[in-house]
């Protein structure tokens, strides 16, 4: 008893004094969590992803942030990532075999009314004009064959029967003959069936898989996929094809992330609605009357107007502009500036804007965004600078004369810093501020490839976008081995502080401000284990471990010498498949046979994350993690 006593007491003073001297720096913080005796060593922050230079003046700050964020994922694509995972035979690409289909490809098209809102264009072949919709929609063919005039213009419209596609394509090749082939002319599993093409996964039958799906889901006729729409054509293919026992749909409005994430690792597919959005803009002070123009300099800081503002904030200016060389992409600056400019001050904002000017007498209106919201204050007078960047005397400014703008006036540039009061002109120009309302733009649906709970990231099969694997042939992904599954990080909360979602795409290359998570659309199998197995860590614990024993309880795992790390797992419908054993996110043994276990024997003095992953026999998992301190 004396000798346990003496044992416990030497360790507890060599734990101590290493804690002290060298695994404090590392360990950072500890961070509380659940009840106030169990404490979670903190993993540190993200691992150094490369070094990036931007003193290149090629380089911008956006390009500089997109390469920071390209190699992020690059890098972390292999960490804490689930994928829906591939079929060989008929959807093979790994990682993730979810299918990757393009809506851009066969005139899946509607013809939209431009800024006068009415439809200009007259309606040839089976297309016709849908009145509730204001639309000209393909019709029974799904082509749509009419060309657009007047403002008019096209749009991809089958976004909701391709991902839609991309889901009965993967549980139908997941059911299918794991030893068929396509082209063999076999068909096992009627999700999916030949729609003529002489077998049911050849890539010639994804584009008649989707127009079937469309004309299901009433896309022909409306030109867009509601969810209404989309959720009756699911449920009755399910019967039609004798599937209705074992496949179900459920729509959710509102889904959180952490919600999603699950059914994904559930291995159900999941669509989901994206809704773009806009905030609510309002013009504060504005000139918009012209009657000739000014060439644009390139002396700094560039011509001028002045201002005084009636709001605190600034986030927007709109000028109007026009090119001597029309359409050729030139960088224009807008500044800010709460004094008049010289070389000494400093503007409160710029914003940088690569245009395509309209040709002279036709100009247009150029709204350049502040990525910060510039504060104002109400009654003072401020400025905008307009400069051109790239050419020579490209771009004109529009201006009125004689001024009737009453609170500010035009001034010249006729050098750097050198202004010429123009008290009769006043250039075209509009100030405006965001409010906290937004307005949905439009929409878009995605189906769920895959998804990364630990960087909060996600990926999808897009009908549109292919950011990963760019394709200049959209035909090509009907091959389901060919996919782009684009990657985006999640932001939880709502941008809108009107809206109450609960997470939204930061950098999703939509053509509004903001892209929600609206509703997802999750289709389930009935006949299988969903449920992921259940695990728990039983070694270590919070405890010290000296050379593999028990010494004593501690506020962390403190780990002396060898330690045999095991885990309980059960699953109690298609049992337990294996246990895998990580270090650092590292790999180190995979046990197939209980009990589950493993001994780490390294010699190491740092701290590091213990994570297991335990997996069923269908493909279900379940991930525990623990942070350790250990030391010879």
């Amino acid at each position: 008893m004396r000798n346990r006593s003496i044992e416990k007491a030497v360790v507890f003073a060599v734990a101590t004094i290493f804690i002290l001297v060298a695994a404090s720096p590392a360990i950072g913080s500890i961070i509380k969590s659940g009840t106030s005796n169990t404490i979670t060593i903190g993993y540190g922050d993200k691992p150094v992803l490369g070094t990036f230079s931007n003193n290149q003046p090629e380089l911008s700050s956006e390009e500089y942030a997109l390469k920071q964020k390209e190699a992020y994922r690059e890098v972390s694509l292999d960490k804490g990532w689930y994928w829906k995972p591939p079929y060989p035979n008929y959807a093979p690409h790994e990682p993730g075999g979810m299918p990757d289909f393009d809506q851009r490809q066969d005139a899946w098209k509607t013809i939209e009314p431009g800024e006068n809102g009415v439809i200009d264009s007259t309606p040839v072949g089976d297309d016709f004009y849908n009145p509730s919709e204001n639309r000209i929609v393909p019709g029974p063919n799904c082509h749509l064959e009419t060309d657009p005039i007047g403002d008019d213009y096209t749009a991809w419209a089958f976004c909701g029967p391709v991902a839609v596609a991309n889901c009965f394509w993967w549980f139908d090749s997941k059911y299918a003959d794991e030893n068929g082939t396509p082209g063999d002319g076999e068909d096992n599993f009627s999700l999916v069936e030949d729609y003529g093409v002489g077998d049911d996964h050849l890539s010639a039958n994804v584009p008649l898989l989707i127009e079937t799906l469309a004309k299901a889901m009433n896309t022909c006729n409306k030109g867009t996929t509601y969810i209404d729409d989309m959720q009756d054509a699911i449920d009755d293919w399910f019967i039609d094809t004798g599937l209705g026992d074992k496949f179900e749909e459920t729509t959710y409005d509102r889904p959180t992330f952490d919600f999603i994430e699950g059914e994904i690792e559930r291995s159900q597919d999941v669509i989901l609605l994206l809704g773009y959005y806009e905030r609510v803009k309002i013009v504060d002070q504005e000139q918009t009357l012209w009657n000739a123009y000014v060439d644009l300099p390139t002396w700094l800081p560039g011509h001028l107007q002045s201002f005084i503002p009636s709001v605190d904030v600034l986030d927007a200016v709109q000028v109007l502009l026009a090119a001597n060389n029309p359409g050729i992409p030139t960088d224009v600056e807008v500044c800010i500036w709460d004094t008049l400019p010289n070389s000494t001050t400093d503007p409160l904002g710029c914003s940088l804007m690569n245009i395509t000017p309209p040709p002279l007498g036709e100009p247009e209106w150029f709204q350049f965004h502040f990525d910060s919201s510039i504060p104002l204050t109400p009654g003072e007078e401020y400025f905008i600078s307009v400069k051109e960047l790239t050419m020579t005397y490209n771009i004109h400014w529009y201006y009125h004369e004689p001024d009737i703008y009453p609170n500010g006036m035009a001034w010249w540039a006729t050098a750097d810093w050198t202004f010429a009061p123009q008290p009769d002109k006043d250039f075209a120009f509009k100030t405006e501020y965001y409010t906290d309302e937004c307005i949905r733009k439009g929409g878009h649906y995605v189906t769920c490839a895959g998804v990364n709970s630990e960087e909060s990231m996600i990926a999808f099969s897009d009908p549109f976008w292919d950011i990963q694997n760019q394709s200049q042939d959209p035909t090509e992904h009907n091959d389901a081995q060919y996919v782009s599954h684009d990657i985006y990080e999640v932001e939880n909360g709502s941008p809108c502080p009107d809206l109450d979602y609960q997470w939204w795409l930061p950098d999703y290359p939509s053509y509004s401000q903001y892209t929600i998570v609206e509703q997802a659309v999750v289709i389930c199998s009935l006949e299988e284990d969903v449920d992921p197995p259940i695990k728990e860590i039983t070694k270590p614990i919070n405890a010290i471990y000296l050379f593999d024993r028990f010494i004593m309880p501690f506020l962390f795992p403190l780990i002396i010498g060898p330690i045999t790390i095991e885990v309980n797992a059960t699953d109690n419908q298609s049992g337990m498949n294996r246990v895998e054993f990580y270090i650092d996110d590292e790999l180190r043994h995979n046990d197939t046979t209980e009990p589950y276990s493993w001994k780490w024997i390294e010699s190491t003095f740092r701290i590091h994350m213990i994570k297991v992953i335990a997996y069923d026999n269908v493909g279900n998992f379940a991930t525990n993690r623990i942070g350790v301190l250990k030391f010879f």
